[in-house]
């Protein structure tokens, strides 16, 4: 192990080195940041540990932040005991699916797709295409309808249009990258 990058102050290594596998994990999880916490585990080489985990779990079971923290800094992987938490929060529901899953997370999706920021984020990053049920959502946000339209379906969206246009900005952004032209009149029976 590269011990340069996880190297412990002193301070640290006198707290740690006497005791056992158990108690460094109770310290570290109980009086140190996760960030802290973290290179404590590595030098240690504590992160597998299920009693690890399990302590974690119960100390941060509200705290979906630090539970896809934990699981992508040092479980760096999957940890299914603690999803359904991560879950209750859409964005870090969406982090966990970027960076631990790397792929989409049909569970979470629900969650995801109630804001509509999520939403794109999830459907520009996670899912790399079209998410046809989250688009309801994220039309009516002329930031999200003009992002999905421009960097994901990369082309029009007739059926975002009414709510881009009501944007000043994002009517001109949509106008000059999407549509690359003026908008064309009428849309909807409507002039602008």
């Amino acid at each position: 192990m590269n011990l340069s990058k996880y190297r412990l102050n002193k301070e640290l290594l006198i707290i740690f080195d006497h005791l056992t596998d158990e108690q460094k994990i109770e310290t570290a999880i109980q009086e140190y940041t996760i960030e802290d916490m973290a290179s404590i585990f590595t030098y240690y080489e504590l992160e597998q540990y299920s009693y690890a985990k399990n302590v974690f779990l119960e100390k941060y079971r509200n705290n979906p932040y630090a539970l896809f923290c934990y699981s992508r800094d040092i479980i760096v992987g999957r940890w299914p005991e603690a999803e359904p938490a991560i879950m209750t929060d859409p964005y870090y529901a969406y982090l966990y699916s970027r960076e631990v899953i790397k792929d989409r997370w049909p569970e979470a999706e629900p969650i995801i797709m109630v804001g509509p920021y999520r939403a794109y984020a999830y459907s520009l990053d996670v899912i790399k295409d079209r998410w046809p049920e989250a688009e309801p959502t994220m039309m009516t946000d002329p930031y999200c309808a003009y992002n999905y339209s421009h960097y994901v379906i990369k082309g029009r969206w007739l059926e975002a249009e009414s709510f881009i246009i009501a944007d000043l900005k994002y009517s001109h952004l949509y106008a000059r990258d999407v549509i690359k032209g003026r908008w064309p009149e009428p849309i909807n029976g409507e002039r602008f």
